[in-house]
């Protein structure tokens, strides 16, 4: 239950005089409605303004601060339509302009003989000076106005003023708080209160205040870190208390299983095993990472884990996002399931036999059960569920996860990608589960060498392939539409096709997002028995998709693709034993990043450094996929700037859960506040469950 203190900044914009439904809506889509986001809804920077007595040329093309009187005023009937107030300043006349501004405020404003207080930009036009739209216009002549004026990031149809009127009532509702960072902590840093950040970064007052401006954002990032951190340690604690039936098998089935494999485990396989199989023997319940560059092998290393719990007894499950890639995994399960004495389910959202699989598992008849998000859904039932694995969802947030475990007490949840993910975000994301991560892929893949070719070289780039393709290799070729678009000048999946069969009749397949289940699988069978040895695709086949026989993927456009997506893209190749090539073909007018992601794809093949070098350029919310699915993204806290507070945040989190798990006392009243002030409140609703 949220503490009162906290109720006033839970308050809905609506409550605000001149803010209706129109208002609401855009700010609930643009930041939040409630006065907390306003809050958190930090200015980009401070500039200053002149309060000045008398007209200089150093003024000119500032923002002033004048106390001037209305001489007259006139609008033109025009369009535009201009409305010009003239008014006295230090025996100056200044021509204030507005363009487009209803007629009846502009005369109630502007009365002659008025003296008003005016805040904008002073030019000099015409012979003239002026200052069009002014930023702010006060009745009054002794109108208290701050000397420094906050920049804030807009939407469409929200004007600067208009924001800053809801900041201030929301400021006038910030309550005072109860410090929940460690006091040493505060004095060695130099941070001011939450509270005084808050309203210095808003509304500095000086020179002193805004210089100090990097401090104070400082400081709210760090406690931005802290509630996310401390959330992810409660819920890793509140995991550890779920007890559950260890899962032991004398592990007959995994023995078997790597006897008929045709190839051996590497050793950090191996050594990932071990510690699985060490949590899934556990009274604890089982919440895991799994790491793993592209082509390391997790796939097996799954399957091996399933088998470990069907041995035991349970029913096991593997999720992944598409279902190209279900059926694949499904594929290659079932090559080996009749071997193994098991029974093995594909579940999607297109099953024509869903109900008879739905009673399969509900019964306890299916052992292990590969699909996509369908398999969460209310309707399907588990007979005794022990392994969930999920396969590239790191779009799962903390609290789905959460959710997701919900299905089965008995469960232990595997998560797996072959993103590699920056050590920063898998403190801030993957907090909550322990980490596991095959570091080598197997000895006989071959490295993949990466080129950059520009577009105009593309028919250089065809030639190119029709000499692979009497070798009978194999080539995917990536576009990043659909269809062709009158906004953009990309090339798309369906032109691409008709060019290529130009030059290689009946041996272009393709497919696409859009196509139905049989059509993509009927023109991703013809590639992979070679039957259409070109397979020209949108980044439907990021993922896993495993065609060993395929040596050469071409991305267009891609310079318009994040690092992490091209070197998934580049995984697709290089799973057999043959040499290969990613060809990345760009754009002559490239931005600055541009350059650095082509450069950074031609000089590494390490998915490690990648995903460092990607969080550098794009930022978390994309890198993990959290701008698509709605999972929490930070307000405040610049992975860029602020990584060493995430290190700091997370060993304080530690402290606090293990000194105090329960955040009793006063100092965990105010550690509680925190966490609602950040959105972080679920996490609190664990304490009390056993």
């Amino acid at each position: 239950m949220r503490p009162k203190i906290l109720d006033p900044l839970y308050s809905s914009i609506n409550t605000i005089s001149g803010f209706g439904p129109h208002y609401t809506a855009l700010f609930k889509n643009f930041i939040g409605d409630r006065y907390i986001d306003l809050l958190l809804h930090l200015p980009n920077y401070s500039s200053e303004r002149l309060n000045i007595k008398n007209i200089k040329e150093k003024y000119l093309n500032k923002n002033v601060i004048i106390k001037a009187t209305v001489l007259s005023k006139w609008t033109t009937y025009k369009k535009p339509r201009i409305s010009i107030a003239s008014v006295k300043f230090d025996n100056t006349n200044i021509s204030i302009i507005y363009f487009n501004v209803k007629k009846s405020w502009f005369d109630s404003l502007f009365v002659k003989g008025r003296a008003l207080t005016i805040v904008g930009n002073l030019q000099f036009r015409n012979k003239k000076f002026q200052i069009v739209h002014p930023e702010l216009v006060e009745r009054k002549i002794n109108a208290k106005i701050s000397n420094y004026d906050s920049s804030y990031p807009l939407t469409t149809g929200l004007h600067k003023n208009k924001l800053k009127q809801a900041i201030l009532k929301a400021l006038e509702n910030l309550p005072k708080l109860n410090e929940w960072i460690d006091i040493e902590l505060v004095k060695s840093k130099k941070w001011s209160s939450f509270n005084n950040s808050i309203k210095n970064i808003h509304l500095p007052k000086d020179k002193n205040d805004n210089k100090n401006y990097n401090l104070f954002l400082e400081r709210l990032a760090y406690d931005e870190a802290l509630s996310r951190q401390l959330a992810l340690n409660l819920i890793r604690l509140h995991k550890k208390r779920k007890r559950k039936i260890p899962k032991v098998s004398k592990n007959i089935l995994i023995k078997k299983i790597k006897n008929i494999l045709p190839f051996q485990l590497t050793q950090s396989q191996k050594d990932v095993l071990i510690e699985i199989q060490k949590d899934l023997t556990s009274k604890e319940r089982m919440s895991r990472l799994l790491q793993g560059d592209v082509g390391s092998g997790k796939t097996i290393v799954a399957f091996i884990s399933l088998l470990h719990v069907v041995e035991a007894g349970f029913q096991g499950v593997l999720m992944v996002p598409t279902e190209i890639l279900s059926q694949q995994h499904y594929k290659f399960f079932k090559k080996y399931s009749d071997e193994l004495g098991i029974s093995i389910e594909l579940l999607t959202g297109k099953n024509s036999n869903k109900k008879v699989v739905l009673h399969n598992i509900s019964t306890g008849r299916s052992d292990i059960i590969i699909g996509t998000h369908a398999i969460i859904q209310e309707s399907v039932n588990f007979k005794k569920l022990g392994l969930v694995v999920i396969d590239e969802q790191h779009r799962f947030g903390v609290y789905q996860r959460l959710n997701l475990l919900k299905k089965s007490t008995q469960a232990d949840f595997l998560v797996m990608t072959a993103t590699p993910i920056p050590r920063t975000l898998i403190l801030t994301n993957y907090g909550d589960m322990d980490l596991s991560i095959i570091k080598n892929k197997p000895k006989n893949r071959p490295l993949v060498k990466t080129i950059t070719v520009n577009n105009n070289k593309i028919v250089k780039v065809i030639n190119t392939i029709n000499l692979t393709l009497d070798s009978k290799e194999q080539i995917f070729w990536i576009c990043p539409l659909i269809h062709e678009s009158e906004n953009l000048n990309l090339i798309a999946v369906e032109t691409r096709k008709k060019t290529l069969e130009k030059y290689f009749p009946n041996k272009v397949s393709i497919i696409h997002g859009k196509m139905n289940n049989e059509e993509k699988e009927e023109n991703l069978k013809d590639f992979i028995i070679c039957k259409k040895p070109i397979l020209v695709s949108t980044t439907v086949i990021e993922v896993g998709i495993d065609i060993p026989e395929a040596s050469i993927i071409v991305i267009e456009h891609a310079e318009r693709f994040g690092l992490s997506q091209l070197h998934q893209l580049r995984g697709r190749i290089g799973r057999g034993t043959k040499e290969s090539i990613c060809i990345l073909l760009y754009d002559d007018k490239l931005t600055d990043i541009a350059k650095k992601r082509l450069t950074t794809m031609k000089n590494t093949n390490d998915g490690f450094v990648i995903s460092e070098k990607d969080l550098e350029y794009r930022g978390p919310g994309e890198l993990l996929g959290s701008k698509q699915s709605g999972d929490q993204s930070f307000r405040i806290l610049d992975f860029n700037i602020h990584k060493p507070l995430i290190e700091l945040a997370n060993s304080e989190a530690k402290i606090i859960t293990q000194n105090n798990p329960n955040l009793l006392g006063e100092k965990g009243d105010a550690i509680r506040n925190l966490l609602y002030l950040f959105d972080q409140d679920q996490a609190i609703e664990l304490i009390n469950i056993g």
